[in-house]
Protein backbone atom coordinates (compact mmCIF):
# COMPACT_ATOMS: atom_id res chain seq x y z
CA UNK A 1 0.00 0.00 0.00
CA UNK A 2 1.80 3.30 -1.12
CA UNK A 3 0.63 6.36 0.51
CA UNK A 4 1.36 10.16 0.24
CA UNK A 5 1.00 12.26 3.59
CA UNK A 6 0.60 15.54 3.91
CA UNK A 7 -0.74 18.32 6.70
CA UNK A 8 -1.11 22.03 6.70
CA UNK A 9 -1.46 23.45 3.65
CA UNK A 10 -3.60 26.38 4.82
CA UNK A 11 -5.81 26.56 1.28
CA UNK A 12 -6.75 30.05 1.36
CA UNK A 13 -3.97 31.47 3.58
CA UNK A 14 -2.31 34.68 2.17
CA UNK A 15 1.26 34.56 3.38
CA UNK A 16 3.29 37.44 3.05
CA UNK A 17 -0.18 39.41 2.01
CA UNK A 18 1.66 43.07 2.37
CA UNK A 19 4.40 42.60 0.36
CA UNK A 20 4.15 42.81 -3.32
CA UNK A 21 4.05 38.83 -4.04
CA UNK A 22 1.83 37.94 -1.20
CA UNK A 23 -1.10 37.27 -3.75
CA UNK A 24 2.02 35.08 -6.03
CA UNK A 25 2.26 32.93 -2.98
CA UNK A 26 -0.83 32.60 -1.73
CA UNK A 27 -1.68 31.32 -5.64
CA UNK A 28 1.65 29.09 -5.01
CA UNK A 29 0.02 27.13 -2.05
CA UNK A 30 -2.73 25.83 -4.55
CA UNK A 31 -0.51 25.21 -7.55
CA UNK A 32 1.86 22.52 -5.41
CA UNK A 33 -1.67 21.14 -3.99
CA UNK A 34 -2.12 20.50 -7.32
CA UNK A 35 1.35 19.51 -8.50
CA UNK A 36 1.16 16.89 -5.52
CA UNK A 37 -2.41 15.16 -7.22
CA UNK A 38 -0.19 14.91 -10.52
CA UNK A 39 2.46 13.06 -8.28
CA UNK A 40 -0.08 11.03 -6.85
CA UNK A 41 -1.18 9.32 -10.24
CA UNK A 42 1.98 9.39 -11.39
CA UNK A 43 3.08 7.20 -8.78
CA UNK A 44 0.30 4.86 -8.58
CA UNK A 45 -0.36 5.92 -5.00
CA UNK A 46 -3.24 4.43 -3.18
CA UNK A 47 -3.92 6.71 -0.45
CA UNK A 48 -3.94 10.63 0.22
CA UNK A 49 -3.71 11.34 4.03
CA UNK A 50 -4.51 15.25 4.64
CA UNK A 51 -3.32 15.39 8.69
CA UNK A 52 -5.39 18.37 9.46
CA UNK A 53 -5.58 22.23 8.77
CA UNK A 54 -6.25 21.63 4.93
CA UNK A 55 -7.55 24.79 5.41
CA UNK A 56 -6.55 28.24 6.83
CA UNK A 57 -10.08 28.32 8.16
CA UNK A 58 -13.17 26.49 7.98
CA UNK A 59 -13.71 26.34 4.39
CA UNK A 60 -16.55 27.77 2.23
CA UNK A 61 -18.93 26.17 -0.04
CA UNK A 62 -17.00 28.03 -2.92
CA UNK A 63 -13.39 26.58 -1.35
CA UNK A 64 -14.98 23.15 -0.99
CA UNK A 65 -16.24 23.06 -4.36
CA UNK A 66 -12.69 23.89 -5.47
CA UNK A 67 -10.84 21.26 -3.80
CA UNK A 68 -13.17 18.71 -4.74
CA UNK A 69 -12.90 19.25 -8.37
CA UNK A 70 -8.74 19.20 -7.78
CA UNK A 71 -9.02 15.97 -5.81
CA UNK A 72 -11.40 14.37 -8.66
CA UNK A 73 -8.35 14.39 -10.57
CA UNK A 74 -7.21 11.42 -8.48
CA UNK A 75 -6.76 8.49 -10.83
CA UNK A 76 -6.46 5.45 -8.56
CA UNK A 77 -6.16 7.34 -4.89
CA UNK A 78 -8.11 7.59 -1.90
CA UNK A 79 -8.16 10.75 0.49
CA UNK A 80 -8.72 10.92 3.85
CA UNK A 81 -8.79 13.59 6.60
CA UNK A 82 -9.23 14.82 9.46
CA UNK A 83 -9.67 18.65 10.42
CA UNK A 84 -7.41 20.50 12.34
CA UNK A 85 -7.29 23.50 15.08
CA UNK A 86 -7.86 26.03 12.01
CA UNK A 87 -10.18 24.15 9.90
CA UNK A 88 -12.24 22.59 13.17
CA UNK A 89 -15.70 21.03 12.46
CA UNK A 90 -18.69 23.03 14.00
CA UNK A 91 -22.34 20.94 12.79
CA UNK A 92 -23.77 24.27 11.35
CA UNK A 93 -20.97 24.45 8.45
CA UNK A 94 -20.13 23.35 5.33
CA UNK A 95 -17.19 21.20 6.00
CA UNK A 96 -19.58 18.82 7.73
CA UNK A 97 -22.71 18.63 5.54
CA UNK A 98 -20.72 18.89 1.80
CA UNK A 99 -20.81 15.70 0.18
CA UNK A 100 -17.73 15.20 -1.66
CA UNK A 101 -18.29 13.64 -5.36
CA UNK A 102 -14.30 12.58 -5.41
CA UNK A 103 -13.57 9.79 -2.98
CA UNK A 104 -12.57 11.39 0.02
CA UNK A 105 -13.43 9.99 3.58
CA UNK A 106 -13.32 12.46 6.24
CA UNK A 107 -12.59 11.23 9.79
CA UNK A 108 -14.76 13.41 11.88
CA UNK A 109 -14.93 11.41 15.21
CA UNK A 110 -18.24 11.10 15.63
CA UNK A 111 -19.83 9.71 12.80
CA UNK A 112 -16.75 7.92 11.70
CA UNK A 113 -13.12 7.64 13.22
CA UNK A 114 -12.02 4.65 10.73
CA UNK A 115 -12.18 3.94 7.33
CA UNK A 116 -11.37 0.50 6.12
CA UNK A 117 -10.31 -0.20 2.34
CA UNK A 118 -10.76 -4.23 2.12
CA UNK A 119 -8.40 -4.73 -1.38
CA UNK A 120 -5.45 -2.34 0.54
CA UNK A 121 -5.99 -4.31 3.66
CA UNK A 122 -5.51 -1.34 5.29
CA UNK A 123 -7.37 0.61 8.34
CA UNK A 124 -6.70 4.41 8.62
CA UNK A 125 -8.07 5.78 11.50
CA UNK A 126 -8.47 9.86 12.90
CA UNK A 127 -10.47 12.12 15.27
CA UNK A 128 -11.26 15.37 13.69
CA UNK A 129 -11.25 19.13 15.73
CA UNK A 130 -14.46 19.88 16.94
CA UNK A 131 -12.83 23.29 18.79
CA UNK A 132 -9.95 25.50 18.08
CA UNK A 133 -8.10 24.35 20.84
CA UNK A 134 -8.19 20.47 22.90
CA UNK A 135 -6.06 20.14 25.61
CA UNK A 136 -6.14 16.21 26.64
CA UNK A 137 -3.95 13.75 25.24
CA UNK A 138 -6.62 12.25 23.04
CA UNK A 139 -4.27 9.67 21.08
CA UNK A 140 -2.84 8.40 24.02
CA UNK A 141 -5.66 5.58 24.23
CA UNK A 142 -5.51 4.68 20.78
CA UNK A 143 -4.83 1.33 19.22
CA UNK A 144 -5.47 -0.25 15.98
CA UNK A 145 -8.20 -3.03 15.97
CA UNK A 146 -7.11 -6.77 16.22
CA UNK A 147 -8.83 -7.55 13.05
CA UNK A 148 -6.01 -4.41 10.85
CA UNK A 149 -3.86 -5.95 9.02
CA UNK A 150 -2.00 -2.64 8.23
CA UNK A 151 -3.32 0.32 10.41
CA UNK A 152 -2.54 3.86 10.16
CA UNK A 153 -3.07 6.98 12.68
CA UNK A 154 -3.98 10.43 10.85
CA UNK A 155 -3.22 12.54 14.19
CA UNK A 156 -3.16 16.55 14.67
CA UNK A 157 -1.39 18.32 17.31
CA UNK A 158 1.69 18.01 19.63
CA UNK A 159 1.78 21.16 21.95
CA UNK A 160 -0.16 22.36 25.38
CA UNK A 161 -3.38 23.15 23.46
CA UNK A 162 -3.28 21.51 20.54
CA UNK A 163 -3.62 17.43 21.65
CA UNK A 164 -0.48 16.70 23.86
CA UNK A 165 0.96 13.77 21.86
CA UNK A 166 3.46 11.67 23.91
CA UNK A 167 5.34 10.23 21.09
CA UNK A 168 6.90 7.12 23.19
CA UNK A 169 2.98 6.03 24.14
CA UNK A 170 2.43 6.38 20.36
CA UNK A 171 5.48 4.30 19.10
CA UNK A 172 4.34 1.29 21.00
CA UNK A 173 0.86 1.98 20.14
CA UNK A 174 0.47 -0.74 17.42
CA UNK A 175 0.15 1.79 14.51
CA UNK A 176 2.28 0.57 11.54
CA UNK A 177 2.24 4.40 10.64
CA UNK A 178 1.09 7.73 12.27
CA UNK A 179 0.92 10.86 10.34
CA UNK A 180 1.14 14.04 11.86
CA UNK A 181 -0.06 17.42 11.26
CA UNK A 182 0.31 20.68 13.04
CA UNK A 183 4.07 21.20 13.18
CA UNK A 184 5.00 22.98 10.33
CA UNK A 185 8.07 22.19 10.10
CA UNK A 186 8.69 18.43 8.36
CA UNK A 187 10.09 15.77 11.20
CA UNK A 188 10.46 11.74 10.81
CA UNK A 189 10.01 11.36 15.06
CA UNK A 190 11.08 7.24 14.10
CA UNK A 191 12.64 5.89 11.17
CA UNK A 192 9.62 4.29 9.20
CA UNK A 193 6.76 4.39 11.59
CA UNK A 194 6.03 8.37 12.65
CA UNK A 195 6.71 12.03 11.15
CA UNK A 196 5.32 15.41 10.79
CA UNK A 197 4.78 15.86 6.92
CA UNK A 198 5.27 19.98 7.89
CA UNK A 199 3.26 22.64 5.74
CA UNK A 200 3.26 21.63 1.97
CA UNK A 201 4.28 25.66 1.45
CA UNK A 202 6.77 27.88 3.92
CA UNK A 203 3.73 30.15 5.18
CA UNK A 204 6.16 32.47 6.53
CA UNK A 205 9.93 33.17 7.17
CA UNK A 206 10.32 31.39 10.45
CA UNK A 207 9.56 28.05 8.19
CA UNK A 208 12.87 27.94 6.68
CA UNK A 209 14.21 24.94 4.99
CA UNK A 210 12.87 22.74 2.86
CA UNK A 211 8.88 21.77 2.83
CA UNK A 212 7.26 19.05 0.81
CA UNK A 213 5.57 15.82 1.90
CA UNK A 214 5.73 12.45 3.34
CA UNK A 215 5.99 9.10 0.75
CA UNK A 216 5.94 5.58 1.68
CA UNK A 217 4.86 1.86 1.36
CA UNK A 218 3.48 -0.53 4.39
CA UNK A 219 3.45 -4.50 2.50
CA UNK A 220 4.35 -7.14 4.24
CA UNK A 221 7.80 -7.30 2.73
CA UNK A 222 8.71 -3.70 3.82
CA UNK A 223 7.59 -0.46 5.54
CA UNK A 224 9.53 2.72 4.67
CA UNK A 225 8.84 6.52 4.23
CA UNK A 226 11.12 9.51 3.10
CA UNK A 227 10.27 13.35 2.88
CA UNK A 228 10.17 14.60 -0.70
CA UNK A 229 11.34 18.18 -0.82
CA UNK A 230 8.37 19.76 -2.90
CA UNK A 231 7.40 23.48 -2.39
CA UNK A 232 7.81 25.77 -4.98
CA UNK A 233 10.10 27.86 -2.45
CA UNK A 234 12.15 28.62 0.88
CA UNK A 235 12.72 31.41 2.96
CA UNK A 236 16.04 31.91 3.40
CA UNK A 237 17.94 34.26 5.86
CA UNK A 238 20.99 35.93 3.99
CA UNK A 239 24.19 37.87 6.18
CA UNK A 240 25.26 40.46 4.96
CA UNK A 241 28.52 41.78 6.39
CA UNK A 242 29.06 45.91 6.05
CA UNK A 243 31.77 48.26 7.54
CA UNK A 244 31.33 51.94 7.85
CA UNK A 245 33.63 52.79 4.93
CA UNK A 246 31.02 50.91 2.24
CA UNK A 247 29.05 53.15 0.45
CA UNK A 248 25.71 52.68 -0.26
CA UNK A 249 26.07 51.35 -4.03
CA UNK A 250 28.95 48.92 -2.98
CA UNK A 251 26.50 47.60 0.28
CA UNK A 252 23.29 46.89 -2.73
CA UNK A 253 26.10 45.32 -4.24
CA UNK A 254 27.09 42.85 -1.57
CA UNK A 255 23.77 41.98 -0.93
CA UNK A 256 23.27 41.41 -4.95
CA UNK A 257 25.73 39.03 -5.07
CA UNK A 258 24.96 37.09 -2.01
CA UNK A 259 21.30 36.77 -3.64
CA UNK A 260 22.63 35.88 -7.12
CA UNK A 261 24.50 32.98 -5.58
CA UNK A 262 21.18 31.47 -4.01
CA UNK A 263 18.64 32.22 -7.03
CA UNK A 264 15.31 33.98 -7.58
CA UNK A 265 13.33 31.03 -6.81
CA UNK A 266 13.68 31.84 -3.40
CA UNK A 267 12.38 34.01 -0.29
CA UNK A 268 14.97 36.34 1.52
CA UNK A 269 15.66 37.81 4.76
CA UNK A 270 18.50 40.07 4.36
CA UNK A 271 20.31 40.89 7.89
CA UNK A 272 23.27 43.44 7.82
CA UNK A 273 25.72 42.74 10.14
CA UNK A 274 28.98 44.76 11.07
CA UNK A 275 28.95 48.37 10.99
CA UNK A 276 26.97 50.95 8.73
CA UNK A 277 27.63 54.67 8.22
CA UNK A 278 24.59 55.91 10.26
CA UNK A 279 24.13 58.62 6.98
CA UNK A 280 23.54 56.18 4.68
CA UNK A 281 20.21 56.05 3.39
CA UNK A 282 19.67 53.08 1.01
CA UNK A 283 17.04 52.33 -1.69
CA UNK A 284 16.21 48.42 -2.03
CA UNK A 285 13.73 49.13 -4.28
CA UNK A 286 15.16 47.96 -7.75
CA UNK A 287 16.45 44.72 -5.18
CA UNK A 288 13.25 44.00 -4.26
CA UNK A 289 12.10 43.86 -8.11
CA UNK A 290 14.51 41.38 -9.02
CA UNK A 291 14.14 39.06 -5.35
CA UNK A 292 11.10 38.24 -3.53
CA UNK A 293 12.25 39.78 -0.21
CA UNK A 294 10.40 39.75 2.82
CA UNK A 295 12.27 41.92 5.33
CA UNK A 296 15.70 43.73 5.34
CA UNK A 297 17.23 43.83 8.64
CA UNK A 298 19.81 45.81 10.55
CA UNK A 299 21.93 44.21 13.22
CA UNK A 300 24.90 46.65 12.69
CA UNK A 301 26.15 49.02 15.26
CA UNK A 302 27.88 52.27 15.01
CA UNK A 303 31.64 52.66 16.34
CA UNK A 304 29.57 54.79 18.23
CA UNK A 305 27.47 52.37 19.91
CA UNK A 306 26.36 52.98 23.16
CA UNK A 307 27.72 50.12 24.97
CA UNK A 308 30.96 50.00 23.76
CA UNK A 309 31.13 53.90 24.82
CA UNK A 310 29.65 53.52 27.97
CA UNK A 311 33.00 50.72 28.77
CA UNK A 312 34.98 53.43 28.24
CA UNK A 313 37.64 54.84 30.75
CA UNK A 314 36.64 58.65 29.98
CA UNK A 315 34.00 59.93 31.92
CA UNK A 316 33.23 62.84 29.77
CA UNK A 317 32.43 60.29 26.52
CA UNK A 318 30.18 58.35 29.80
CA UNK A 319 28.18 61.27 30.43
CA UNK A 320 27.49 61.96 27.03
CA UNK A 321 26.76 58.61 25.90
CA UNK A 322 24.10 58.06 28.97
CA UNK A 323 22.13 61.15 27.95
CA UNK A 324 21.91 59.90 24.43
CA UNK A 325 21.55 56.26 24.86
CA UNK A 326 18.05 56.43 23.47
CA UNK A 327 18.67 58.62 20.31
CA UNK A 328 21.81 56.69 18.47
CA UNK A 329 21.88 59.17 15.67
CA UNK A 330 22.54 62.10 17.73
CA UNK A 331 24.99 60.04 19.90
CA UNK A 332 27.09 59.59 17.05
CA UNK A 333 26.91 63.13 15.63
CA UNK A 334 27.78 64.06 19.22
CA UNK A 335 30.99 61.24 19.36
CA UNK A 336 31.88 62.81 16.01
CA UNK A 337 31.87 66.19 17.06
CA UNK A 338 33.98 65.50 20.17
CA UNK A 339 36.45 63.42 18.21
CA UNK A 340 36.66 66.17 15.41
CA UNK A 341 37.19 68.81 18.55
CA UNK A 342 39.71 66.38 20.24
CA UNK A 343 42.14 66.00 17.00
CA UNK A 344 42.43 69.95 16.84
Amino acid sequence: MKFIHIADVHWGAQPEKDRSFGRIRENEIKHTFQKVIDYANKQQTDVLLIAGDFFDQRPTKQELREVDYILSGLQNTKTVMIAGNHDHLSTEEEFVKYHWNSEVYLLDGRERNYVYFEELHTTIYGISYWTNQIREAVYDDMKPQDFDEFSILLAHGGDESHIPINKDILKWSGFDYIALGHIHKPEIIFEDLMAYSGSLEPLDRTETGSHGFIEGEISEEKQQIEFVPFAKRMYIQVEVMTTEEMSASEIKDRIETELSYRGKDNIYEVVLTGSIDPEIEIDFDDIKEDYLISDIIYETKSRWDYDQLAEENDLMIQKVAEILKEEPQALTFAMEALSYARER
